[in-house]
């Protein structure tokens, strides 16, 4: 199990020649709050958004993401599920949580994933119904909206 803001700075090397190719800028889950995509992948000032899409993820270590080969970048247009999730500009943290009934149940501040497959495991919420961090596991339905 792995917290999202764990990875986020790590950096990604390639296995095939062992060549550091930047850091974990960001993770890209799914619109259904389910499953981790990939990684939006930073080296320098390049303005170009680089993608790790999680087939070419080798494994996630302790200090480094490590690709299988320098083929596992892509660009975001080569990755359309990924450039989708982007383009609706929405960040998981911060995003509140409400049930369909209205009640406030706290602002996500980060989320756990299996290192494995990516299956999103579960949030880490602030605030809420008691007035402090809780964890909440993936619920069968979610739905992500800016003001949601």
């Amino acid at each position: 199990m792995q917290k999202a803001s764990d990875v986020i700075g790590r950096s990604v090397v390639v296995r095939e020649g062992g060549e550091a190719v930047g850091k974990i800028k960001d993770l890209v889950v799914d619109t259904n709050g389910r499953q981790v995509l990939g990684f939006v992948i930073s080296k320098g000032l390049l303005r170009s958004v680089r993608l790790a899409p999680w087939a070419g993820v080798q494994v996630i270590g302790p200090d480094a993401v490590i690709l299988a080969t320098a083929d596992s970048i892509v660009k975001a247009g080569e990755a359309p599920d990924m450039k989708a999730v982007l383009d609706k500009d929405l960040s998981i943290q911060g995003l509140r949580l409400q049930t369909t009934t209205g009640k406030e149940l706290g602002k996500i501040d980060d989320f756990q994933f299996d290192e494995h497959t990516g299956v999103v495991l579960g949030y880490e919420l602030a605030g809420g119904v008691f007035g402090r961090n809780s964890f909440m596991p993936t619920p069968a339905s979610l739905e992500f909206g800016k003001d949601l």
